[in-house]
Formats: C-alpha cells, structure tokens, sequence
C-alpha cells in the first residue's frame, strides 16, 4: 500500500474564493456548471440514475444507418426521459461512438443527401420522444474532408433545431478528442473556433489515454504527461483544446468512472507503474466483463473486486499512488496485470481543476459504473464547490459594496506594517474586491441595486457635508 494521494492544490471540499483566479471569477462560468453523464439508451432501471447531480443525461448510443436515418438501439427511451424531466435533468440522444456507430456516422455524413436526412431525422426524434438536445460523438473523423463533413452537419442541425423549437432551447454538443487538440489521431491541428462557436458544449473525453493497446502500463486518465508521452493527459488536452480556440466556457472535461488493464511482461520494481505490455489480452471485469477494462463497480464487487474499500486492496492485488501521473492503480503479481483507474483522490484533483481554470463542468462515462455513488459523490462535492465560491463572491461583493465600505476610514495611531505579507495581503484583498465588484456588475441585480444606492447616499454626502 503506497501513501495517499499527495496535496498538490487546495482540496475540492476547501476550495475557496481566495483559491481561484480573478478571471475565472469574473467570467461568471461557476454559476451555472453543467454535468454531463452517459448511460446507455436503453436496459437502464432509472432507480440507478444519480438524478440529484446531473444538469444532462447523454443516452448512449442512438443507431445511424448508413442513409441518414436515426433510431433508438432497441427499446423506446420514453422511460428514462420521463424520469429525467421529472428530477429536472436534460436528455441528450447520442449519436457514434466508437467502432459501427461511427462508421454508419461517416457514411451518412458524406453525401448531402445522406446528410440532410440525418438532420431531419434527429429533429424528429426530438420531437418523438421529447428529448432536449443531441450529441454528435464521432470517434473519429480520420481526414479533414470527415471533420469538414461534421462541420457541416452541425451547423444543419444548430439550425434545424431552431426552425422546429426555437433558437437556444435545444442543446447541440460534441465529443472531443482525448489528445492534443485535434479533431481525430490522425487529422491535423486546425481552428476550433468554428466549431466551438456552433455547438452548446464539447464534451472532452479526457480517458482512454492508455490501455493495453499500449506499448506499456499506464493510467487511463493521467493528470500530468506520463514520461516520455507529451500531450497524453487531462491537463495537456485541456490546454491544447483551448490553445485551439475551445471557448472554456464551452469545454467540458470527462471523468472515467472505469480503468485500462494491461497484462504485462515482467514486474518493475516495487512502485514502478510503467512496464512493457506483454500484448495478451487482460482479463475484463468481475461485474461489466468488459474486455480491457475495470469499472468502479468491478473493483469494488466484494466477491471478485480488487478493491475492499475506495483505498484498500483485496483479492492478491498491491495499491499504488502514482504522483507523477497523480491517479492510484492495481497490480496483481500471479497474473501480472495492472489496472490504471481514477478514484475519489484523483477525480477530485481533476474537478480542482476544472474550476481553477474556468472549464463550465464535467462529463461522466457512465454514471452506471459507479458503486454505492462513491465517485459521485466528487461530482456533488464539484457542484458543491461551484455553488460555495460564488456565495462568497456574492458576500465579497456585498461587504465590498455596502455604504460604510465607502466611508473613509478613521486614521490610526498605530504605525503600519509595511512588510512582504502584509503587502502581498492588501493587495490579494483589493484583486478579489475588484473581482467580486466586477462579478456583482455582471451577473447580480441585487448587487447592482446595492451599487446604485451605494452612489446616492455617497451623492448625499457630499451635498450635506
């Protein structure tokens, strides 16, 4: 058992108004976080759903033919939908994914025909089943001709959605990428502002990183890069999308509710996640059977799981925390397999992030995964946050503007401290006033009520002095 995760920032549960940057602060994207989480269309008891934590429920995935027609995979979704509205959650139809789903995708996007009938397709399922948005999640465009194709298909759709229900109330998003901002693996770097300008929201699937389609073991979901792998982590594809242009008031960044498993050659040395994929195929799930993968159930279940708790190991397997890669991971040393995964630590310092740079929420894939809403509970300790930053931003802006906060202040007596602290005190203080000053402006009436009263019996005192 390796140490716990180490405190590289301010802890999720203690985050505060001093820990995030003015700009973020003034952009007003902490008062309205989204979450999205995937589940799949159908077979899904609702019961099971995390309704409490959710702003969107993505149904995964709905079929594409090849001719542009849209369909649910089996079974209507009317169930889910129904209680979806009923808990106030969204519901997004969800089309792609990866292997068929995307294949059948690119087909119907290559003709303008084709194309055309996928756009009144989805409007009609829409209107059939009462859902609030579509996703496009095409895995992956593999030319720039696919990506000018998918270009094309939303903008169609952005505006079919209007015509048929009004301007902005549908939500149209799209997956991204996992790495380096590009559109697929093997499609150039290119201006994401177009995209970004079209769509609600660009879902980052930030996972599937590693796995054993990989050269060695290595976190699924990685915070920092993995030695000698630039640009394969949460961070880096952060910053690359939004170097591209992503508005990251648009960008929501996707937390793993599973992890990649890789058979290995040989155990490195005690500590040492990184080591050589032998290139068998590693044993899948107690629970989901998932070929390559482990969900947070699977790693729980108490009969075959390799975790008896979020932090202690069972079953012949070693815990870890890794502080490069800052995720925790499993190794089972008769079978040789590792398993790179996220937990509660991990998910955590990835939400820590989102917020500090300004991102508009989180993406789960799949709230199902879960177990008895562990790693759920970062997702309401996310929103949590959010909510708790802008309360004393609101506070800030009160005490900041209120009539006496405007009155000069009595001079002292006492000599003033002119050291570093002090000084870097004053002027931490005066940057989250201007910040919570700029806030109030934007986004509270309240506080510009505040404001405007605040100038009139300064006015006042002026005339009767």
């Amino acid at each position: 058992m390796a140490a716990a995760a180490a405190s590289i920032t301010t802890r999720l549960s203690d985050l505060a108004l001093k820990d995030v940057p003015d700009d973020v602060l003034t952009s007003g994207v902490l008062d309205n976080p989204v979450v999205f989480g995937y589940t799949f269309e159908s077979g899904i008891d609702p019961k099971s759903i995390p309704w409490g934590s959710l702003t969107h429920l993505v149904l995964a995935f709905f079929n594409v033919d090849p001719a542009g027609t849209v369909a649910p995979s089996s079974s209507s979704p009317q169930t889910l939908v129904d209680a979806a509205h009923k808990n106030g959650v969204k519901v997004i139809a969800s089309i792609g994914g990866s292997g068929s789903g995307s294949t059948s995708l690119a087909v119907a996007l290559s003709s303008n025909a084709t194309s055309a009938a996928l756009v009144a397709s989805l409007v009609s399922n829409v209107k059939n089943y009462g859902l609030d948005g579509v996703d496009f999640d095409f895995e992956f465009p593999e030319t720039t001709q696919q990506v000018q194709n998918l270009f094309v298909a939303l903008n169609s759709t952005r505006s079919a959605l209007g015509a048929a229900f009004g301007s902005g109330n549908k939500t149209l998003t799209m997956t991204l990428y996992s790495s380096k901002g590009q559109f697929g693996p093997n499609v150039p770097q290119m201006d994401a502002r177009p995209f970004s300008s079209i769509v609600d929201y660009g879902l980052l699937m930030s996972y599937d990183y590693f796995g054993s389609f990989s050269a060695i073991s290595a976190p699924n979901s990685p915070f920092y890069d993995v030695p000698g792998y630039p640009g394969l982590s949460f961070t880096s594809s952060i910053a690359a999308w939004l170097k591209s242009g992503w508005d990251a008031e648009k960008l929501v960044a996707g937390l793993p509710y599973y992890g990649r498993t890789t058979s290995v050659q040989a155990r490195a040395a005690p500590g040492i996640q990184f080591m050589p994929s032998s290139g068998a195929t590693p044993p899948g799930g107690p629970i989901n059977k998932i070929s390559g993968a482990w969900t947070w159930t699977d790693l729980r279940d108490p009969a075959g799981g390799a975790l008896s708790s979020p932090t202690v190991a069972q079953g012949g397997w070693q815990r870890y925390w890794d502080n490069t890669t800052m995720t925790p991971w499993l190794f089972h040393n008769t079978s040789l397999t590792y398993i790179g995964y996220d937990d509660l630590d991990s998910l955590a310092i990835k939400a820590n992030h989102i917020i500090t740079n300004g991102l508009v929420g989180v993406m789960v894939w799949m709230v199902q995964y879960d177990y008895d809403s562990e790693l759920n509970m970062v997702v309401s300790n996310y929103t949590a946050a959010c909510e708790r930053i802008v309360q004393q931003l609101d506070a800030s802006s009160e005490s900041s503007l209120s009539p006496s906060s405007l009155l000069p202040e009595e001079s002292s007596s006492e000599p003033e401290d002119d050291g570093l602290d002090s000084s870097r005190s004053s002027h931490e203080s005066s940057t989250k006033h201007s910040a919570a000053s700029s806030h109030c402006k934007s986004f509270s009436w309240s506080c510009k009520l505040q404001l405007a009263l605040a100038a009139l019996l300064s006015m006042s005192a002026l005339v009767f002095c």
